[in-house]
């Protein structure tokens, strides 16, 4: 039976309503689609939500191509910093390149000031490199993403483009799994070697 979904289409920049057909299993379905507007074809799953009427719907698809509407944060990103990133990723989903760097950049704030204190971008990067919290390659790509972040926040005639604010969102994800992820695995396992 053919329902009505809703999808954002990486190619138009916008949330579209289309018909399509799902493949269910259990409370997770997986629908292939055609953009009504560009009639590119697009894959995504759902899961199954109560609406206003109290009656079970197919929430907005969640596309996994092409290009996954939202990369995984991992569970151990700060709750703040999480969300920042994740509405970056919408708001990138919807061709709003400026907005994304601007949310990349303040979660990236959120970790100098956890990290290191209170510090503007520039100056908080430079000591995350200089207490080892981030290396050398890490500093650069921090240094990337704050120029990128900074023409999105202050009115200049450059653009971001949606290539520019994609890395902007990869490197921002990388950042955080490397500072917050990997720093805890890695000390996990020295703690349990040491034992």
């Amino acid at each position: 039976m053919e329902q009505e979904v809703v999808i954002d289409c990486p190619y138009c920049s916008v949330r579209v309503k289309t018909l399509s057909n799902a493949w269910i299993g259990g409370d997770v379905a997986f629908f292939i689609v055609n953009c009504p507007t560009c009639k590119s074809v697009l894959f995504g799953e759902s899961e199954q939500v109560i609406n206003e009427q109290n009656q079970l719907e197919w929430d907005t698809l969640k596309r996994l191509w092409p290009i996954p509407s939202i990369n995984e944060v991992s569970s151990c990103v700060p709750k703040a910093a999480k969300k920042d990133i994740m509405d970056a990723q919408k708001c990138l989903s919807h061709g709003i390149c400026s907005a994304s760097a601007v949310l990349c950049g303040r979660a990236l704030e959120r970790l100098i000031n956890e990290k290191v204190g209170k510090h503007m971008i520039g100056k908080g990067i430079a000591e995350l490199k200089s207490k080892g919290i981030i290396d050398q390659r890490l500093f650069d790509w921090a240094e990337a993403l704050r120029k990128e972040r900074n023409i999105g926040a202050h009115g200049s005639e450059q653009d971001i483009s949606i290539e520019d604010a994609q890395d902007v969102i990869d490197f921002t994800i990388a950042i955080f799994d490397y500072v917050y992820t990997l720093s805890e695995k890695y000390q996990k396992y020295i703690e349990r070697k040491s034992n």
